[in-house]
């Protein structure tokens, strides 16, 4: 054959045409996919020194905040936390529930980040005060029926400490400290914990660190920081730190509380943390023999990533004795926020 017919030209021609969309298409591919290349907050000047009257600025939360154990003590919602090799805090908490006899029993909640890797301070907590925390646990404990607690995470809501160091070994470590000064102070037996997307991770964390914790519900939570970043490919986690804590990697049965209950809570529409970061914490603890259960929720906001509040709700239903089979039923029936 010495040439293409007219019809070979124009197939041929389609093909090209075909061929070059194609490459066209892969390379926007890429670019939106290289378009976030996660880095370390930069700083904007010093750490700020540490006031009980500390408001949730954008200042403190970029580029944190100090304190000594002397400014901690003299705050009465304020516990401190020191670790061997891990530095130390001072972490606020707001109470409500409890009573001058053993508590038995604590909801313990953290709440998510701060600081978006790409829109700076969350409006969420600029908004924050601390009457709002207050009132929060207050109305919280009775709709429960339990004590309750919100506890600030290092370098937020007033806390000491460099919230840009979130999701690295430090942050949990850190909070499980104050964790046990909270247990001696409030005479608390056992620990309930939720926590919504990175509290969802402190919570996650925390049941690798401690024997004490009685049921743990980690909502829209990265249960692996490296799963979602290497599945939105990116090179490393928002944060801009490759050395995450991965809690799925940590999970030892003999040093956890007998009786452990996780609720591994989410949306599979979640665009912020991505399923498979959430759900292979229960695909672990299966493996371990931990009671586990994968409860699904609708998340709020667009990128259906808020089940705080849920995360609540089904935290008061353990810290209350709910059968895990009641817990299941309960959500099937529809979680929201």
């Amino acid at each position: 054959m010495t040439g293409l017919s007219r019809i070979g030209k124009i197939r041929l021609a389609s093909l090209r045409k075909l061929t070059l969309l194609g490459i066209v298409a892969a390379l926007l591919s890429a670019c939106t996919t290289a378009s976030f290349e996660p880095v370390v907050a930069k700083k904007t000047g010093p750490p700020v020194s540490f006031d009980a009257e500390l408001g949730f600025s954008e200042e403190a939360v970029r580029n944190g905040v100090v304190a000594t154990k002397e400014q901690c003590d003299r705050v009465e919602n304020a516990v401190w936390a020191q670790t061997a090799e891990l530095g130390q805090a001072c972490l606020r908490y707001w109470a409500s529930g409890f009573s001058n006899t053993s508590s038995n029993r604590a909801v313990v909640y953290f709440a998510g980040d701060c600081w978006h890797y790409s829109k700076g301070l969350e409006n969420g907590c600029r908004e924050q005060t601390t009457a709002r925390l207050k009132a929060n646990a207050e109305s919280s404990s009775k709709q429960l029926g339990v004590p309750y607690v919100v506890f600030a995470r290092p370098g937020v809501f007033g806390s000491s400490g460099d919230h840009m160091q979130r999701r690295r070994p430090a942050e949990s470590k850190l909070i499980s400290a104050g964790l046990d000064a909270l247990k001696k102070r409030l005479k608390i037996d056992e620990f309930v914990l939720a926590g919504q997307s990175g509290g969802g991770h402190v919570t996650a964390s925390l049941i690798t660190l401690r024997s004490d914790v009685v049921c743990a519900v980690p909502a829209s939570a990265p249960s692996s920081p490296r799963i979602r970043w290497q599945t939105l490919k990116w090179t490393r986690d928002a944060t801009g730190y490759e050395d995450s804590y991965e809690p799925h990697e940590h999970l030892d049965k003999s040093r956890m509380h007998p009786k452990l209950r996780v609720f591994v809570l989410g949306d599979p529409n979640d665009k912020e943390a991505v399923w498979a970061s959430q759900t292979v914490l229960a695909d672990k603890l299966r493996a371990a023999a931990v009671p586990v259960d994968v409860l699904t929720g609708e998340g709020v906001g667009t990128k259906a990533h808020g089940l705080g509040k849920s995360a609540i709700t089904v935290a008061g239903w353990c810290a209350n004795n709910v059968p895990s089979e009641e817990i299941v039923r309960r959500a099937a029936t529809g979680l929201r926020g």
